[in-house]
């Protein structure tokens, strides 16, 4: 997989230590713990996104 190059240089550094991190894994268990790892910090991120666009629009925001 490789960055757009309209990501920031953070980001491409973030795809890139996730990556060596996936690839890195020599078990199941571990692979699975990444995954999931990777699953939170995605879903955390767009709730913050989603949060943030709500209040740039003035709107409530749903419950969880």
């Amino acid at each position: 997989m490789s960055p757009t190059p309209s990501m920031s240089l953070d980001r491409q550094f973030a795809i890139e230590a996730h990556s060596r991190a996936i690839d890195s894994c020599s078990d199941l268990e571990e692979l699975r713990q990444v995954a999931k790892s990777l699953l939170q910090a995605w879903q955390l991120q767009a709730s913050f996104s989603e949060d943030y666009a709500a209040q740039l629009m003035g709107l409530q925001r749903r419950g969880f």
